[in-house]
């Protein structure tokens, strides 16, 4: 007998050009590529404000943490703010650990019966795109301070040495 592993969803929703997206489960590597097609299918309907509400995400991995600095950066050069809600205590020492807490502002939960369901395909990438996402992360959270470079040092050189054309050692 198989064990089915334990998949996260997600939804979606909006108020004007205030957008929510829930986390439902585990933020890990294997739903990185998932929530990364549904941040960029959000962000191309140019919110204001995002919310990232993780009140139903038990747990987070650094390759899912990965895609909040990229999300940063595009919200950085498109101009809307990215707000997180809801983190529990495991999430939120993550991210605290890895210096993402003061990208973004902290807000309480959204009453998500205020807004409107958005109609996302939810939609995976290939294995090599989210290896080559999870290099990137890892490479971003790796430059945040040295101590994130140490912990992540071992890991980086396993990413591209598995990833066509990478370099062990090269940023």
């Amino acid at each position: 007998m198989s064990i089915n592993p334990i998949v996260a969803s997600f939804w979606a929703g909006h108020s004007g050009d205030l957008y929510v997206l829930r986390v439902i489960g585990p933020g890990i590597c294997r739903e990185s590529g998932r929530f990364e097609n549904l941040l960029m299918d959000v962000e191309v309907r140019g919110p204001a404000r995002l919310i990232i509400d993780l009140s139903e995400c038990p747990r987070m991995d650094s390759t899912f943490a990965g895609a909040f600095l990229r999300l940063a950066d595009r919200a950085e050069k498109s101009g809307f703010h990215v707000l997180i809600s809801g983190a529990r205590e495991q999430v939120h020492e993550l991210l605290d650990t890895l210096c993402l807490d003061s990208f973004f502002e902290i807000v309480d939960a959204p009453n998500v019966g205020t807004l409107q369901s958005l109609d996302l395909e939810d939609r995976n990438m290939p294995r090599e795109q989210i290896m080559e996402l999870s290099l990137d992360g890892h490479e971003r959270l790796a430059a945040l301070n040295e101590a994130n470079a140490k912990r992540f040092e071992a890991l980086l050189a396993t990413l591209r040495a598995s990833i066509p054309g990478k370099v062990a050692g090269s940023d």
